[in-house]
């Protein structure tokens, strides 16, 4: 799971850094004039400031469908853990029970048994 955030991130850095700078280049070596260089710019900025935000919203969203995948994985695992401790424990006591019930018999059974000598 790590791996693949860190991928994601490092991807989604590289694309807009990747755009940012070919856009740069692209409009500084376009020949226009000042102001329209600006514009495009102010254009080229405002798109890659959008693709950026979808990008992140992706990536945020991928980021939330894993960890609630995750902690679904978590608590179903989790809960079969207590349903098998607390089987396994029943089946201890039980058989505890069962143990100390054939030792009190025994020893009330000696005692008796003493008492008739």
């Amino acid at each position: 799971m790590c791996g693949g955030k860190n991928n994601s991130t490092g991807l989604l850095l590289a694309m807009v850094a990747g755009a940012a700078l070919g856009t740069l280049v692209g409009v500084l070596v376009a020949p226009n004039s000042g102001r329209k260089t600006r514009k495009k710019i102010k254009e080229k900025t405002r798109d890659l400031k959008e693709q950026a935000k979808h990008k992140y919203e992706e990536v945020a969203d991928k980021v939330k469908e894993e960890y609630d995948h995750v902690s679904s994985s978590i608590s179903e695992t989790a809960g079969h853990v207590v349903d098998k401790v607390s089987d396994e424990f029943d089946k201890y006591k039980d058989q505890i029970s069962a143990k100390t019930a054939e030792e009190t018999k025994a020893i009330k059974d000696a005692v008796k048994d003493q008492k008739e000598k």
